[in-house]
């Protein structure tokens, strides 16, 4: 069964831009050989990143996520099987998204508290529209 965790956290001011495609580097060739897929989006120092795979593989994955110094706030927003990757041609895709667009994410599903009326229904969508926000900004 694959699993998949979504979270939400923010870059120390002195994480740039060469440190950062430095990291998607070094990433995308770690997450290739553990079979991790996913995709990263950025907003003025906000990341919101999904990572799809085997449960214990990403969940290795997301706890060295969660102790690297680069991150603070760290928040999960999803954390569950799913049936099929949503990325998976990606060993790590990436793409800077606007304020707008980071909020009107947040319009649809709080990525803060994520308890809501129907939670597997919320994760679909937040995940459907993750991938939709990718691949608008892929294309411009």
């Amino acid at each position: 069964m694959e699993h998949c965790i979504v979270y939400l956290s923010y870059l120390r001011p002195q994480v740039n831009e060469s440190e950062l495609v430095r990291l998607l580097t070094q990433s995308r060739q770690n997450n290739q050989q553990a079979g991790i897929t996913g995709v990263m989006l950025s907003v003025r120092g906000s990341i919101l990143q999904v990572l799809e795979g085997p449960k214990q593989t990403v969940e290795a994955l997301y706890h060295r996520i969660q102790s690297d110094n680069r991150h603070f706030k760290i928040s999960t927003v999803v954390d569950r099987p799913i049936q099929q990757r949503l990325f998976a041609d990606m060993a790590m895709g990436y793409e800077t998204i606007s304020s707008q667009q980071l909020d009107q994410i947040r319009s649809l599903v709080d990525l803060e508290q994520p308890d809501g009326l129907d939670r597997q229904s919320q994760d679909a969508l937040l995940l459907r529209t993750i991938r939709l926000f990718y691949q608008s900004n892929r294309f411009n």
